[in-house]
């Protein structure tokens, strides 16, 4: 099995491993357009560029789901802290006190009062149930934070209080924005929403800009109502005049908040799980590659992203599962409404001696 870049390969049944954003608008449509794909991955955590309206429902699309949940996590639980102690930490490089009197308390006068510094007691919305919101409330549970999750359907048992309610989610201290892009999510967080939010709500976006009215947001952060910490922004980067670059409200990073340690190559876990789940099933769930008069290409893998990334290895096929919409509904990452059938049989070619 190897990794070759997208112009080398098949017409048909390849699998595409596509890095979106490091591409124009331009150059991807061009990839995607390039050959019959049975398979796309993304190495992205949204696929909000696909128009799914126009994609292909046999060429499985799938997408990162999972990889960037941990420095998502981190970098908004930073956030959160940073804005809260955003007077001063507690700690100094030197210790200036003067020498104290006699009968002097060790505890400065006022330190125990509290001020509403620091994480326990803090009541913290989590947008979106996906994987960085899950690791995320979890953490900010641990840490003694009162957490709301919202959510559009709201399920029974969870250890979270969750609300689907737009009021009760921006009546917080902070809320993080962790939802996918799509049409029932664009401008949720729009000017009437924001405009009822708790005064001095910290909003950190970690998913994409355009969830948030970015003109209200600006207005809000510059009359102090509002705080931010914003990943993301629309356009990115912003233009060298925007207000967003110089309130003192308002904290800006380049889209940076995936990257970790592993993230170069972190999508490629979530990859393998996708092939093990395809190379997994029933043949006869599938069409025959080898009855298709273009089977004699070998599917390969192409990719679009850095060089160097390694091919995961594929355990052997378990046992087969005979109902092809049941194997659909457990493929992780699938974005809907796209089908595995014809992942599937280009993922077997691939194990197939001779064929790769």
């Amino acid at each position: 099995m190897e990794l070759r870049p997208w112009r080398e390969a098949p017409e048909r049944d390849g699998v595409l491993l596509m890095a979106p954003h490091e591409l124009s608008a331009g150059r991807r449509a061009e990839v995607l357009r390039s050959a019959r794909w049975s398979w796309v991955h993304l190495t992205s955590a949204g696929a909000d560029f696909i128009d799914l309206a126009e994609w292909p429902a046999d060429t499985l699309l799938t997408r990162s789901w999972r990889c960037y949940a941990a420095p998502l996590a981190e970098y908004a639980l930073h956030a959160v802290l940073t804005h809260e102690w955003r007077r001063g930490a507690p700690w100094q490089e030197r210790d200036t006190r003067s020498a104290p009197a006699p009968d002097a308390p060790p505890v400065p006068a006022g330190a125990s009062t509290g001020g509403g510094t620091g994480l326990w007691g803090a009541e913290v919305t989590v947008a979106g149930w996906g994987a960085v919101g899950q690791r995320l409330a979890t953490v900010l549970d641990a840490l003694g934070a009162r957490v709301t999750v919202l959510r559009r359907s709201p399920e029974p048992g969870s250890p979270f209080h969750q609300t689907s309610d737009l009021g009760r989610a921006l009546d917080a201290d902070h809320l993080v924005v962790a939802l996918p892009l799509t049409a029932g999510t664009r401008h949720l967080f729009d000017r009437a929403a924001l405009g009822r939010a708790r005064p001095g709500l910290h909003l950190v976006n970690v998913s994409r800009a355009a969830i948030v009215d970015q003109d209200a947001l600006t207005e809000l952060c510059a009359a102090g109502r509002l705080f931010a910490t914003l990943d993301v922004t629309d356009p990115e980067p912003l233009p060298t005049g925007h207000p967003l670059r110089s309130l003192p409200t308002v904290r800006l990073s380049p889209h940076v908040a995936w990257r970790s340690r592993d993230s170069d190559a972190a999508f490629a876990d979530d990859f393998a799980t996708i092939w093990a789940t395809l190379a997994a099933a029933d043949p006869s769930a599938a069409p025959d590659p080898s009855a298709d008069p273009h089977s004699s290409h070998a599917p390969g893998i192409s990719d679009v992203s850095a060089p160097g990334v390694p091919v995961p290895a594929v355990p052997a096929p378990s046992t087969p599962t005979p109902d092809a919409r049941a194997l659909d509904a457990v493929i992780p990452g699938l974005v809907p409404p796209t089908t595995g059938r014809r992942a599937r049989a280009a993922v077997r070619a691939l194990l197939t001696p001779g064929r790769s």
